[in-house]
């Protein structure tokens, strides 16, 4: 039997008071099992170290993946690290994706794009 999985998508820009500068490109995502998953956050404002959190209901966020935006850009993965997912951004650096590359029914969560600035970008 195909099962659904569902994923609420929310994103925060933490440190800042403009919440509309990282958006997700659609809040709710379906996919049946085993499929190829990809979601998406829109940033409009200079991003250092984007990260992505799961959280399930009743449940504290888990971290994900954290991807610097550098000349570079460098995937620091939680420990232990979940072998499905990566991140990416695109050419422009506008967008950040989270790709899982078989869906589960454990991936029906509600998911957290947030661009953490760096100590010395607080600085500026």
């Amino acid at each position: 039997m195909m099962l659904v999985c569902y994923i609420l998508l929310i994103s925060a820009l933490v440190g800042d008071t403009l919440e509309d500068d990282i958006t997700p490109t659609s809040p709710e995502e379906y996919y049946l099992e085993g499929s190829r998953v990809k979601i998406s956050c829109n940033y409009t404002v200079k991003a250092d170290n984007l990260q992505w959190y799961r959280q399930y209901p009743g449940s504290a966020p888990q971290f994900l993946l954290l991807l610097t935006h550098t000349a570079t850009p460098l995937v620091v993965e939680a420990t232990p690290p979940y072998p499905r997912m990566t991140a990416k951004l695109n050419d422009e650096r506008t967008r950040v994706d989270l790709e899982i590359s078989s869906a589960e029914v454990t991936d029906s969560a509600l998911y957290y794009c947030l661009n953490l600035p760096t100590f010395s970008s607080l600085l500026n």
